[in-house]
């Protein structure tokens, strides 16, 4: 049933009919005393809201997956209590039974799978929201992981998106505080990257290209001759996630150096070369025995502008030395909208986006203080990454921040020749 449009669409608008009643009661009571209704209010209803997206996900996953974990992961745009309820929104994906995806399998590849793979385990190595993956051997002995998309992703996801747009545009209208239009736009862009294999795939080998020199990292090799536009086989990368730090302890790694390791890999990417892995949450960082860092799914990789990265390391250099007006031309030329940003607001962003840990973590407050009305869709996912590390970084450094530190000696790498000798400074006020 829950494949088919018209109960999609009667699902979406049965879950309105249960959120929406408590936002109008809140904006008619504010209409007709004139005062603001309590925080506690908006957060019971804001947390109501949540748990019915979280259901809504849960019962006609698809799109609706996607959209409930990446509004989990954006503290910088909504209030706490989705954050509370949707950040480890991905953990409950339920995987679906191998035999059930076999004949879309071998229709893309264009062979019975006993042709190509020696053996494939049933059980899958994980589930996200539009697919799965499994490990399997290749007939030449070569131990690979298959990525299977949803036979019906392509089919419910775009009508999934359009049903989120147009409930954020109904959402918008009620209120002007939080941008749900701008956040629905994004998540579309995000989930139409992911859906195409074709490119994950390319970017896979690019990045791969791009790091070959680095002795702390690992690309998976992509085997091109099974790359489909639903399947993708790749080199599989044993290792131990990120944040199972009884096991990384258990196998002899020191917990800071791999903070200090994916620092320093995410500054390179982001600050030096100008291509990234845009998703690092644990499951897609991997610790191998030798200590690298593996890396895993490539959908959200993403090409920044020329001069891009500059202009980033730039702004948020500026914002930490207390350099207001180069932080605000930085910020202009990113393609920010801002109107009388308070002296000391940016930096207090640029700290929270570090994860420093005298701030109160709280995003959406001090975006609110800069009055900022729009962050350029290519910062969005720099932003994104940035907060998904500040996250890592706390649980295998906590209160050291040495994930950060090792960013920034890359961001003010990337910033020294517009900032001089005060990126140095930068660096070491926010690592210290």
């Amino acid at each position: 049933m829950r494949n088919l449009r018209g109960y999609r669409v009667l699902y979406v608008a049965q879950s309105l009919l249960r959120v929406l009643p408590r936002y109008w009661a809140l904006l008619l009571y504010e209409r007709f005393a004139g005062k603001p209704a309590s925080q506690a209010a908006w957060d019971r209803a804001h947390r109501a809201a949540a748990a019915q997206l979280r259901r809504t996900a849960l019962a006609l996953r698809g799109g609706f997956v996607k959209v409930a974990q990446i509004a989990g992961a954006r503290a910088d745009v909504l209030p706490k209590p989705f954050i509370d309820e949707l950040s480890q929104f991905h953990d409950d994906v339920p995987p679906r039974p191998f035999e059930a995806l076999r004949p879309s399998i071998e229709s893309e590849l264009g062979a019975p799978l006993e042709e190509i793979f020696a053996s494939i385990e049933p059980t899958p190595l994980g589930a996200a929201s539009l697919a799965q993956v499994h490990r399997a051997r290749l007939r030449d002995g070569s131990d690979v992981v298959i990525k299977i998309q949803y036979p019906e992703a392509r089919r419910i996801f775009p009508l999934d998106l359009l049903l989120a747009r147009r409930v954020a545009g109904l959402v918008q209208r009620m209120q002007s505080v939080i941008d749900f239009e701008s956040l629905a736009t994004e998540i579309t862009r995000f989930v139409e990257m992911e859906l195409d294999f074709r490119r994950e795939a390319q970017s896979m080998a690019r990045l791969g290209r791009i790091l070959s020199t680095l002795d702390l990292v690992r690309v998976p090799r992509i085997f091109e001759e099974y790359t489909r536009d639903r399947v993708l086989v790749m080199e599989l990368l044993d290792g131990i996630q990120v944040t199972r730090v009884r096991e990384l302890r258990a196998a002899g790694h020191k917990l800071s150096d791999v903070a200090r390791k994916v620092g320093a890999l995410y500054g390179g990417m982001l600050f030096e070369y100008g291509f990234f892995h845009g998703d690092p949450h644990p499951g897609n960082l991997l610790v191998l025995a030798d200590g690298r860092i593996g890396l895993l799914d490539f959908g959200l990789c993403k090409e920044l502008p020329a001069g891009f990265a500059r202009s980033v390391a730039q702004m948020m250099v500026s914002a930490l030395i207390g350099d207001r007006a180069e932080t605000l031309e930085a910020a202009r030329q990113l393609g920010f909208e801002i109107d009388a940003v308070g002296p000391d607001a940016l930096r207090s962003l640029m700290l929270s986006v570090l994860g420093d840990s005298s701030e109160d973590g709280n995003l959406l407050s001090v975006l609110g203080s800069t009055r900022i009305r729009r962050i350029p869709e290519d910062f969005a996912l720099v932003l994104r990454t940035m907060i998904l590390l500040n996250g890592l970084s706390h649980r295998l450094a906590p209160g050291r921040r040495l994930l950060q530190a090792a960013l920034l000696e890359h961001l003010a790498a990337g910033a020294r020749a517009g900032a001089s000798g005060e990126a140095g400074e930068a660096a070491m006020l926010a690592a210290s």
